[in-house]
């Protein structure tokens, strides 16, 4: 199974005031380096990073690592312009696993069971985890594997719209994880983060 990884990185975070794919947890490690790092743990070949905001200091962020980065001139229109241009820079592979850099609640054991479930990247498969809301249902999204017959799907989304038209198909399997709502989008967010990172 050849299964390469798309890591979205693009965003301003306006919420937050400053691109989170730059935060250092207590290590000093950025969310960035970190999401790239367990997309390649995971077995993912090759590793694409979509960048927009702050280009030039997450290219510097990923130096080291044997990532390639997607310049996205258009990563203000949202979410969904930033999946199709990682995908239109793939080539020929059985899946991609499409991955945001801002999720800390992710492990690469989390990557490792997706891919596990994807019958050799033949199948969808999604991260599911609580609602926000805290209802007691479950929302699915990414990370998620998607089989090469999801990549024209993928390659002509625009605007903020992201892929959840195919993860909410009744096709799309799913692997539970409990962290995947940790947001950062505040500086309380990122300080509790931190704090938890320490452990």
């Amino acid at each position: 199974m050849s299964v390469a990884g798309v890591l979205l990185a693009a965003g301003s975070s306006r919420r937050l005031g400053e691109p989170k794919q730059l935060l250092e947890d207590a290590a000093g490690v950025t969310l960035v380096q970190r999401a790239a790092q367990q997309l390649l743990d995971a077995g993912c070949e090759p590793v694409l990073v979509v960048i927009g905001a702050a280009a030039d200091r997450v290219r510097e962020a990923l130096a080291g690592l044997p990532v390639v980065c997607v310049a996205h001139a258009g990563f203000a229109e949202g979410m969904g312009s930033s999946i199709a241009a990682g995908m239109r820079a793939l080539t020929a592979h059985d899946a991609v696993l499409l991955a945001a850099c801002d999720m800390p609640g992710i492990t690469v054991a989390h990557l490792s069971a997706l891919l596990a479930g994807s019958a050799e990247g033949t199948r969808r498969v999604a991260s599911s985890y609580p609602d926000e809301r805290d209802d007691g249902s479950l929302v699915r999204g990414i990370p998620a594997v998607f089989p090469r017959a999801d990549w024209p799907s993928l390659a002509t989304l625009r605007g903020d719209r992201g892929a959840r038209d195919l993860l909410r198909s009744d096709a799309t399997l799913t692997v539970f994880v409990r962290d995947g709502t940790l947001d950062l989008d505040t500086p309380d967010d990122v300080a509790h983060w931190r704090k938890g990172s320490r452990r």
